[in-house]
């Protein structure tokens, strides 16, 4: 991932809405992981205490307990909020989201413009440090377009607008000056042991999470109410060509009539076309990202994972000549319509190549199972790959690659394959 200059439209209607929107307490971030494996598990552990029910789900890729920690900071972090910008003066009795997240991006947005103008409006960064958080470009940029706001500020008053959090424990040895930072703020030893992730999910540390909770809420409002920091334009979060020092990058492409990765079988209800949604995804997710055209697919996923979105509407025959050749690792995603040629046409095309070889993967029709899917297709084609793909791919970074696990490692097994 690489920062670039704002990008922000000025003359946007969006661009208005948000000018008049309040500013942000603060801007929580994060680095990805795998997707909670159910909705129903995650449905079984909301406590009473969570979100209110007004607030919209968060992304399907976002972690259930950065979720629920995001809510309970929010609500804390609200109910200590004495002063009212001249922007938050509305009719609307809906109270005002004082803190934001990527789980609050709309379906469908441009999430790499949604954030930064969050970004542009808040007042305190928030980072939940994980080993890794150091290894993900996205979460990294979001830290380092909020620093850019703060270049001209001392380095004491800027250092007050970043509250960092030990959200999970780092392996012995790595000692970073964030980390000292983040246990300077809280001196809990069970904080320091476990992190706060640990924390907040069992009940045995309940009283240590609330009080934890209370202190970083007051550090916030006390920052932003005293010490407010002016709208300034965040940098825009833009893809790059992954490098050699990325590792092995995924290779998102298209096969569709209008023969090109631009193509956005969702018009009107996605801002993104789907290549570049899906590889939004996998940066989150930590995965350096290649869009390419599917002319160059074949030989680049000789080497590396791939992802094929294909168009439900080219025919079954097509379909079966251009993808002939391409390694048993490539994931295809057959995306339907819903017109009368929809559903069944698309079941077939998706047989036909199992068929031929490739992974079963269930074809999409509706644009809400293309963004609930879009994280498991990542992690789908990161599996075929390192199951499938050769024995010596291209070497990696020597530092330790990014994970896709869930932030304590232990847990990886409790996390169930979905059949896709």
């Amino acid at each position: 991932m690489s920062w670039t200059d704002p990008a922000i439209s000025t003359h946007s209607a969006e661009q208005r809405r948000r000018d008049q929107d309040p500013d942000t307490y603060f801007f929580l971030s994060y680095a990805h992981s795998v997707p909670y494996s159910s909705a129903d598990d995650q449905a079984a552990h909301q406590p009473a205490n969570d979100p209110a029910p007004h607030q919209p789900p968060p992304r399907p890729d976002t972690d259930h307990w950065v979720s629920r920690f995001f809510g309970r900071l929010e609500q804390e972090v609200t109910r200590r909020a004495t002063k009212i910008s001249k922007h938050r003066v509305s009719a609307d009795p809906t109270p005002a989201s004082l803190g934001f997240f990527d789980g609050r991006v709309s379906p469908g947005a441009d999430g790499r413009r949604v954030l930064a103008e969050a970004l542009s409006v808040a007042h305190v960064f928030v980072p939940l440090y994980s080993p890794n958080y150091f290894s993900n470009g996205w979460a990294l940029g979001e830290r380092e377009s909020f620093l850019a706001r703060l270049a001209r500020l001392r380095p004491a008053d800027a250092r007050r607008h970043v509250l960092p959090v030990l959200w999970s424990p780092f392996p012995p040895g790595h000692d970073r000056p964030e980390l000292t930072e983040a246990l300077d703020l809280v001196t809990d030893p069970e904080y320091a042991e476990n992190g706060l992730r640990v924390l907040s999910r069992l009940r045995a540390y309940r009283t240590q999470y609330d009080s934890i909770l209370e202190t970083l809420a007051a550090r916030i409002v006390t920052v932003a109410e005293n010490e407010p920091l002016p709208r300034s334009p965040a940098t825009v979060l833009t893809s790059r060509p992954p490098t050699e020092e990325d590792g092995t990058p995924l290779v998102v492409t298209v096969l569709a009539r209008a023969g090109t990765v631009r193509w956005r079988p969702y018009a009107g209800q996605h801002e993104l076309p789907v290549a570049e949604y899906v590889a939004a995804t996998a940066e989150r997710l930590g995965l350096p990202t290649r869009i390419v055209d599917f002319t160059d697919a074949r030989d680049q996923a000789m080497e590396c994972p791939a992802i094929v979105l294909i168009d439900g509407e080219l025919g079954e025959p097509e379909i079966r000549v251009a993808v002939s050749g391409l390694p048993r690792w490539v994931v295809p995603m057959v995306i339907g319509t819903d017109g009368a040629r929809g559903t069944a046409a698309a079941e077939r095309i998706a047989g036909s190549l199992q068929d031929a070889g490739l992974p079963q993967v269930r074809p999409l029709h509706k644009v809400d199972e293309f963004e609930r899917k879009a994280p498991l297709l990542v992690i789908e084609a990161r599996k075929q790959f390192l199951r499938h793909g050769p024995v010596n791919p291209p070497a990696g970074p020597s530092t330790p690659r990014p994970s896709l696990r869930p932030g304590d490692t232990s847990s990886v097994r409790r996390v169930q394959e979905e059949d896709l």
